[in-house]
């Protein structure tokens, strides 16, 4: 997840945009210029939004179609109230630790059985004659 998709980037090139500029040096310029020009409250916004995406992923176990949490921060920073950082339920947190655990035991099964598979084609692969083992028979009976 990336704070310039949820409309960093996009803000401040629309400014950068507004001086045209013939050289690097001089888009690199207009560039610092956009970031100064670009109002702390707003990058505020974005970074709340960033925080509720990112709990909206945990809360999807990592999928995103979800629709972006509408939090009313612009009423919100109004009123002075427009907080630092978003709150993750704990119940939200602990389902996503829960699965992220699940998964690391589900990918150590696999492990285990793949090297138990490996094992087994080599097993399967020897030959006893060449190791002069008489093979059992389970069908004669002397």
């Amino acid at each position: 997840m990336n704070i310039l998709d949820l409309g960093f980037f996009a803000a401040i090139q629309s400014l950068q945009h507004r001086s045209s500029a013939r050289t690097i040096d001089e888009l690199v310029s207009n560039v610092h210029r956009s970031f100064d020009e670009y109002p702390m409250e707003s990058l505020d916004m974005t970074f709340m939004s960033l925080q509720a995406c990112l709990t909206e992923t945990l809360r999807h176990f990592g999928d995103n179609s979800y629709k972006i949490p509408h939090m009313s921060k612009s009423k919100l920073a109004r009123k002075g109230l427009l907080p630092r950082n978003c709150h993750c339920p704990p119940d939200v947190y602990a389902a996503a630790r829960a699965r992220l655990g699940a998964v690391s035991c589900f990918e150590s099964e696999q492990r285990e059985a793949r090297t138990i598979a490996e094992v087994s084609r080599l097993l399967e692969a020897m030959d006893l004659e060449d190791l002069r083992i008489e093979p059992i028979s389970m069908d004669e009976e002397e």
